[in-house]
């Protein structure tokens, strides 16, 4: 089973209970860093990303400003699958993750069992917004520093504002967390990277090419989302054939504690639909 994270996320924000329950379940779980962030390589040839150039391009699927794009992100998820010598595998996939593992069902169709798509949009740009001061949060840069409190705390309030809102994650977690990232790998440069080519392909609409898809789909996606919203979910689940939709009450732009038995049983599904 293929995890694949969000935007500057590394692989260890998979929730670890979540990876040892599935791999209880008889799965061999893969969690990998997406390029530009954590231990992966770092594409610093590339340079910065021109905004000036891109933001006027959202909506378009103009992805020629980009220093690469989400097809980038599957086609490396199935170089891995290949490096291990996997033919096909579960994938699941989180936010920009979860687009990523559409593209992967759509372009990669033979090496992909099920699909679960959580907390992630079909990229058509007309769908409700999400909360303008999440996203605004989430727009601002990081601090300028190499100073670890200063970090955290930026990762700290990012997390709370995206988080659910009706799980809360403590502060003191949460503080351990953006800790263990930053010590792990602090990368913004590779962050603003994978931004730029999830503003652009995630408003770059998939919905004629995910009707295709023909194996088992479950979108689980949080009711409270500030990212995004909610009826992307919806919208998801509707246009690929025979998906599964498992709306969370209460749940954010996150996977609290709380919620991870949800999400494993949502995942199964999935699987399960597989197996019959």
């Amino acid at each position: 089973m293929l995890l694949i994270q969000g935007t500057g996320v590394q692989l260890i924000g998979w929730p670890a209970e979540l990876c040892v329950r599935l791999a209880e379940n008889g799965f061999r779980v893969i969690r990998f860093d997406n390029r530009d962030v954590g231990l992966s390589s770092k594409l610093d040839s590339l340079g910065s990303p021109d905004w000036p150039s891109i933001i006027p391009h959202i909506g378009s699927c103009d992805e020629v400003k980009l220093p690469y794009k989400l097809d980038d992100f599957a086609k490396d998820a199935a170089g891995l699958l290949d490096y291990l010598k996997i033919k096909q595998t579960h994938v699941v996939g989180a936010s920009m993750g979860g687009a990523i593992a559409q593209i992967m069902a759509i372009k990669y169709p033979d090496r992909v069992l099920s699909l679960t798509s959580i907390m992630a949009s079909s990229g058509n740009p007309s769908l409700p917004p999400g909360n303008p001061e999440v996203l605004s949060a989430m727009a601002t840069p990081a601090p300028l520093s190499n100073d670890v409190e200063k970090i955290s705390s930026y990762l700290v309030r990012l997390n709370k504002l995206m988080g659910s809102p009706d799980f809360p994650t403590e502060d003191a977690v949460l503080q351990a967390r953006a800790r263990e990232a930053i010590s792990r790998s602090w990368y913004p440069e590779g962050l603003a990277r994978q931004a730029a080519a999830v503003i652009i392909g995630d408003h770059c609409d998939r919905r004629e090419e995910l009707k295709k898809i023909e194996i088992p789909v479950v979108v689980i996606h949080g009711e409270k989302d500030p990212v995004v919203n909610v009826a992307a979910g919806v919208e998801v689940a509707s246009v690929i054939p025979g998906a599964d939709l498992v709306l969370i009450p209460g749940m954010g732009h996150d996977l609290p504690d709380q919620l991870i038995s949800e999400v494993y049983r949502g995942i199964l599904r999935a699987v399960r639909h597989e197996i019959r």
